[in-house]
């Protein structure tokens, strides 16, 4: 290569940059920046702002304005949504109501024909992941009941509502970002596009963003489908468990009895060995010896009705259950369920205290606020019953030499308001509705999509079957009776 060809290509280069400066960037070739879609306005200003602020985000980051439009035109937030994300069952309903309404004979016959039906494809799913069919039917039953549950929401809707609403709007804007890449992947249709208010999709539920990293086309026909295959369903079910740490051949939980004068203080959490806990006198319910499988596990003691209810030993798979909604219930009631399927016990050895009572979510609210003010710190006053919550009723229970299980009862709230200088509120003795006030409340009850039949006045199953769903919903206690505290409190769900 001659100095004189590098002296001519030199000048050459500073020739075409000389002239791209002068002329401006380049546009041969280049691609039109896509524009985000505009949408017709919803009536609600903040909405819209929040809608089209997150759609040029959206198109920012790669998603197709079409797909954003199309999935967004015409939608406006869902109140329903926002009231149900703030009274999910997990929260706000007694524990024992909790699991006894979803460990039902029903299910666990649904399950076991379901287990008959698919049995070799159920086995080949356990051996490829590890994770038991009960586990996998457990919450295959749980989340859509096998696939039978109605699903009354548009995912859209009700993953912008969420969004919108903003307690969670980072975790439901991923969320409408990967329903957009399913769409524009073409991975579902339309009607597909079905879920539950929290936006869950197909018969396991899963988010958006979980469907495009888990789900498994499991017969291999090009399709990883979630809503009416059950092969690729039980298989997503258990690739999900696998992939957030599935232990092969572990136990979830033990059923525990606790020595005399046992420190309930212990059940915060902290995770001991088998051994550890054996040391301080725990022992399996059903007398048998720990085996030694199970000796080096790092497990952790659950109270889940505080110092007079069930004791239970948590081994690393129950939060692996937990990863796949963040209950403790839950996960209780999938473990419940998968030991009835394969043929063992369904229900706990020792009795729920239903004469303990539970706390609804306004008096877990004045409960918290009132912890707070003494000093036991339990964070935000929100009227959800978290680990915070757990921990600053610990924390008072132990100033109190009281049995520090973070259990909230209605005695001890009324000691609280004692501390506190508060007055205990003295208890409100229901009335029963006459013939009016019942057709008023079944009214009421189906407006608010409780099916409480016909507003006829007259209290058949139906209605009671509607009263007690909206009592789950609201925290009250679950009685079925059409009185005047039930009108009431659905007078102001409706206002």
């Amino acid at each position: 290569m001659t100095k004189g060809y590098l002296m001519a290509r030199a000048l050459i280069l500073a020739t075409a940059v000389s002239l791209a400066i002068a002329c401006g960037p380049s546009t041969v070739g280049a691609q039109p920046t896509p524009q985000p879609p505009r949408f017709e306005p919803s009536g609600n200003q903040a909405f819209d702002e929040w809608r089209d602020d997150f759609a040029r985000r959206a198109v920012q980051r790669g998603r197709d304005p079409a797909v954003l439009a199309r999935l967004l035109a015409g939608v406006t937030p869902d109140d329903r949504v926002i009231e149900l994300d703030q009274r999910q069952p997990e929260f706000v309903s007694p524990v024992w109501d909790y699991v006894n309404n979803r460990v039902t004979a029903r299910r666990i016959n649904d399950g076991l024909e379901l287990k008959g039906a698919i049995r070799p494809t159920l086995e080949a799913v356990e051996q490829r992941y590890g994770v038991p069919t009960g586990i996998i039917l457990g919450i295959w039953g749980l989340e859509s009941n096998y696939g039978e549950a109605d699903l009354n929401w548009n995912a859209q809707t009700a993953l912008a509502t969420l969004a919108y609403e903003g307690r969670r709007r980072q975790q439901f804007e991923g969320y409408l970002m990967a329903l957009a890449e399913m769409v524009e992947r073409d991975l579902a249709s339309q009607s597909q596009l079905r879920s539950s208010w929290a936006g869950a999709l197909g018969q396991p539920q899963f988010m958006p963003d979980v469907y495009l990293t888990t789900a498994v086309d499991w017969d291999q026909d090009g399709h990883r489908d979630i809503w009416t295959n059950r092969g690729d369903v039980a298989a997503s079910i258990g690739n999900y468990l696998q992939d957030r740490g599935w232990r092969r051949g572990e136990p979830v939980f033990d059923e525990v009895r606790l020595p005399d004068g046992f420190d309930y203080s212990l059940a915060d959490g902290t995770q001991r060995s088998i051994a550890d806990w054996n040391q301080r006198g725990v022992r399996k319910i059903d007398g048998t010896e720990w085996d030694g499988a199970t000796w080096a596990l790092q497990s952790q003691l659950f109270l889940p009705a505080g110092a007079n209810g069930p004791a239970l030993m948590l081994h690393p798979n129950f939060s692996v259950i937990r990863r796949y909604n963040n209950s403790d219930r839950y996960a209780l009631v999938v473990a419940l369920l998968a030991r009835a399927i394969d043929g063992r016990s369904g229900t706990l050895v020792r009795d729920w205290p239903r004469a303990a009572g539970s706390l609804n979510r306004e008096e877990i609210l004045e409960l918290q606020t009132l912890l707070n003010g003494l000093g036991h710190t339990s964070g935000n006053p929100d009227g959800l019953f978290g680990s915070a919550t757990r921990a600053a009723v610990r924390s008072y229970q132990a100033a109190q030499s009281l049995p520090a299980d973070g259990f909230p009862t209605s005695a001890l709230l009324n000691r609280i308001r004692q501390s506190a200088g508060v007055s205990p509120e003295p208890a409100r003795v229901p009335v029963g509705l006459g013939r009016t006030g019942v057709r008023n409340l079944q009214r009421l009850l189906n407006r608010l999509g409780y099916n409480a039949g016909r507003a006829d006045g007259v209290i058949g199953s139906r209605t009671r079957d509607a009263i007690r769903a909206f009592e789950r919903a609201q925290g009250m206690e679950v009685r079925g009776r059409a009185t005047d505290i039930v009108l009431e409190a659905a007078r102001a769900a409706a206002s």
